[in-house]
Order: structure tokens, then sequence, then C-alpha cells
């Protein structure tokens, strides 16, 4: 059996006194889907957030395709990577946010454009899967649309667009249908 492209182990995550993620051990394999359901307020988005070191986490860890994130082993201790090493694991994840964070004053094709002009990607070949993207997603015709001139439903399909267009390995989903209609959510 091959190694899981997420493996968690011990994670447990605190905010003052309360302990959100207590112990938790979870393996996901390369391909598959997971979904972890529960109430509002049960930790699902932390543990999201845990996964890209967006939160660090109080003990345990996370791994992504072998690889700790947000620290490296030293010997039988965990010592945290700088900045610049945790911005190179996390673009290797892709994530969509309840809120969506879309950039306000750029359109949908330039929202998509971002991580991938950042990764090095030329400009052209950002554009063109750009502009696939918004078309597989149903917004072709909203390429030069701001946020605000959009939908919840729209802009929550600009960022899905946006966290394809880098190809992860990885893609995380905080509530990813929540504002989508029922016939985009398939």
């Amino acid at each position: 059996m091959s190694e899981p492209l997420v493996r968690v182990r011990g994670l447990t995550k605190r905010f003052g006194p309360t302990t959100v993620l207590d112990g938790i051990d979870l393996d996901v394999a390369r391909g598959s889907v997971a979904v972890v359901l529960g109430p509002s307020g049960s930790g699902k988005s932390t543990l999201l957030r845990t996964v890209n070191h967006l939160e660090k986490p109080d003990a345990g860890f996370v791994e992504v395709d072998g690889e700790i994130i947000g620290y490296r082993r030293d010997g039988h201790q965990l010592r945290e990577l700088s900045g610049r090493a945790v911005t190179r694991q996390r673009s290797r994840i892709g994530m969509v946010f309840q809120q969506f964070n879309l950039f306000p004053h750029k359109t949908a094709l330039e929202n998509i454009l971002e991580g991938q002009l950042a990764a090095g990607v030329r400009r052209r070949a950002a554009e063109t899967r750009g502009r696939e993207l918004l078309d597989r997603v149903g917004l072709a015709d909203r390429e030069r649309s701001y946020p605000r001139q959009m939908s919840g439903g729209q802009q929550q399909r600009v960022a899905i667009a946006r966290a394809l267009a880098v190809e992860p390995d990885l893609m995380l989903f905080d509530e990813p249908t929540s504002a989508l209609d029922p016939e985009m959510v398939g």
C-alpha cells in the first residue's frame, strides 16, 4: 500500500483555554476525496488551516506527500521553517476559503492569474489557463468583472478556479458549495 498524500498525527490546536483539535490522526490517500462533517464551531476550518500551516499546531504534525508542513526534522525534534520555506510548501496546496478572499481591486481573470504569475508562469500561458478555468466553472463571460459585480456563488467559482490554476498536489475546500446554486454543486 502506498503512503498517504496527507498524514496527520496527534494534531492538537488550542485557542486560549479552548481545545479545538485534540489529538487528531488522519490519513488521506492520493487521488481520494475526504470529507470532514460536523456542526459549526467543531474545528473543521481549523483542521484545514493547520494542513497548510495557516494555523500552527500546538502539538502533532501534518505531512503532505511525505514532507512535514511548517517544520523540518532535527533529530527527534521539529524546528520551524522560515516563512519563505512555508510559502514554498503552501504553493503545492490549493485552498478555497469560506470567504473566498478575492482581491476586490482585480477582475475575475486577474484574481486567477496572481498565483500563476507568482509561480513563474508566463503571462500569456496564465491567461489561457485562467480563461479555460473560468469557462470550466461557467464564468467565461465574467472575465472582466470585479468581485463586487458578482454574486456570492460566482465569487466562489472564481476562488475555485484560482486554486485550481496553480495545479496543486492537494486541494482543500472550506465549505466549498455554501454559496453555489444546487445545479452548480455538481
